[in-house]
């Protein structure tokens, strides 16, 4: 049985054994005999008399208050039950959506706009929104019954590298995809590091080719820029004031990649985005958009950069997109709590009410305003948001699993 209908049935399960008991063979409440009640042992005449009527009616409002809470907690356990068998429910709906969406290569969809409204979108593919959904799922990927899905995105993604083992935006210039989901785009540090990290393939001889280039562009204070070819070579770029930026993400993903292939080089890099992670000049990218910012914090500590984002960084003043900030924060207080660390916690609660809202009616607020990722540079001519539906549900899951795992 796959592991989302264990999940489903248990919670079901649960929720039967925690009904109330409605027949007197279920249902025992052992009591203190009282005064007057039928069954009461008789007890032997008092000397100082009768029992003052106010204290048998305070004694029955004592048994009834008490006989209240029991089943008032029983009905709250319930109902808990049946929000956890609801909430396994609409998990199953998230990963088949999710299932139903991956193209038949392999890849998601990414939509963009000229506006910060997801309004009139406008599809592309791209390598970057598959690896960050195989990057965020793959810890819960066998609970969510999706590794078959997320292993033929990484044979896509893989499929991506090309002879100098360089990965380009839109993928391989000779994709069928060139000309009516994307262009043929210059290679960039970005995508080349997250699909050496998620998807290598077999061609592992070219990863220090691709380490090599990516060092060409390391700029003076320890930064790694963009583009990875010269400003004459550029190909489907709209730059902006600096057409080669050293955008927080992209040290990010370097810096993963890194910390696996040249562990010193990665140290270095820890130590130069500490010192720049304030400054506005690197959040080039993500200056609208820190989701996937706010998301990298716990991979970077696990590589041994423990980076905190400037609490300016955590927020977003586009509408609609607040939730998605609060869930990724969600997600960072979870993994951060169950490796033990210190600081305030999300609970299970708070978790379960972040996704009820987000999978009510069948996910349409999901669906009405997904997650903005990321954005073109603005001082580029032409303003671009990118979107990803996918990703939204991708997030959703690794929260409902890693919460599940708390018990």
């Amino acid at each position: 049985m796959p592991e989302t209908d264990r999940v489903f049935w248990k919670a079901i399960t649960q929720s039967r054994q925690s009904a109330i008991p409605t027949n007197k063979r279920t249902l025992k409440i052992r009591t203190l005999p009282i005064h007057g009640l039928a069954g009461a042992k008789p007890r032997a005449p008092d000397a100082r008399g009768p029992e003052p009527a106010a204290s048998v009616r305070s004694h029955r409002g004592l048994w009834t208050g008490l006989l209240l809470g029991i089943v008032l907690a029983a009905t709250r356990a319930e109902a808990q039950q049946a929000a956890s068998a609801d909430l396994a429910l609409r998990a199953q709906r998230a990963a088949t959506v999710l299932t139903n969406h991956q193209q038949a290569q392999g890849y998601w969809l990414t939509y963009y706009t000229d506006k910060t409204r997801f309004e009139r979108p406008r599809p592309e593919m791209n390598t970057f929104v598959t690896s960050v959904i195989v990057d965020l799922v793959n810890p819960v990927a066998r609970a969510a019954g999706l590794e078959k899905s997320l292993q033929r995105a990484r044979n896509h993604l893989a499929g991506q590298i090309e002879e100098g083992g360089l990965v380009r935006y839109h993928g391989r210039p000779d994709a069928p995809t060139i000309g009516t989901l994307g262009c043929r785009i210059t290679p960039d540090a970005d995508d080349t590091a997250l699909v050496w990290r998620i998807a290598p393939g077999v061609h592992k001889e070219l990863l220090p080719h691709a380490l090599a280039t990516i060092r060409q562009y390391r700029t003076s204070d320890g930064l790694y820029r963009t583009w990875l070819a010269p400003r004459g070579s550029f190909e489907c770029i709209d730059p902006g004031e600096d057409p080669n930026p050293a955008d927080v993400a992209i040290q990010m993903h370097v810096l993963l990649l890194l910390a696996q292939a040249d562990p010193p080089a990665a140290r270095a890099l820890c130590r130069a985005l500490g010192r720049a992670i304030a400054e506005d000049r690197i959040w080039v990218y993500y200056q609208a958009a820190p989701l996937i910012p706010i998301l990298r914090q716990e991979d970077l500590r696990r590589a041994g950069c423990a980076l905190g984002l400037p609490s300016s960084r955590l927020q977003t003043a586009v509408p609609g997109q607040e939730v998605w900030a609060a869930a990724g924060q969600m997600l960072q207080r979870l993994l951060g709590a169950h490796r033990g660390a210190s600081g305030p916690a999300s609970t299970s609660v708070d978790v379960r009410d972040l996704l009820q809202r987000l999978s009510r009616d069948d996910f349409s607020s999901l669906l009405q305003t997904p997650p903005l990722l990321y954005h073109n540079d603005f001082t580029a001519s032409v303003p671009r948001f990118y979107w990803s539906v996918d990703f939204g549900y991708a997030l959703w899951l690794r929260l409902y699993f890693e919460n599940a795992s708390r018990g």
